[in-house]
């Protein structure tokens, strides 16, 4: 096991990689993605009406998430938008049209019908919220006096 090298030691190639597919998705696309904003490789982002993808700054958008910006049954084209210093759980659905208000997290696996309150904490199918007033750091971070709130 000497040879193997950890996995963190790749970060820098992974940033490098997110890095260069921001610059698609905002230049080429036309999303507007925050610079500061942190993504998932993984990450879906609808490309059938791309300019109505709005991630705001120091979000995190985990592994699998789909962000949606069109309904093709409704024939809708609308903005979806995520706002600063949120959270975006593993597999987790963001339908079109919705809001997640500044300072929210989403758990892993919701899917999002309705708009987030800012401050808020959502999950389930459809998500519901499951408190609300909550403080957030950079990326969502809960902060530690709520967490233990939280527990």
């Amino acid at each position: 096991m000497k040879g193997l090298k950890s996995l963190n030691q790749l970060l820098w190639l992974q940033r490098s990689l997110v890095r260069m597919r921001w610059y698609f998705l905002t230049r080429f696309w036309g999303m507007d993605i925050a610079k500061s904003s942190v993504y998932s490789m993984s990450v879906k982002f609808d490309r059938t009406h791309p300019k109505g993808i709005h991630i705001g700054e120091d979000s995190y958008v985990a592994f699998d998430v789909a962000i949606l910006s069109h309904d093709m049954v409704r024939a809708m084209k609308v903005d979806t938008y995520i706002g600063d210093n949120c959270f975006i759980g593993a597999r987790s659905i963001i339908l079109p049209g919705v809001k997640v208000g500044n300072g929210s997290i989403v758990g892993s696996g919701s899917v999002v019908t309705k708009d987030v309150p800012a401050g808020s904490i959502v999950a389930g199918n459809p998500a519901k919220v499951l408190q609300s007033n909550i403080k957030v750091g950079r990326f969502g971070v809960l902060i530690k006096e709520e967490a233990a709130k939280v527990a």
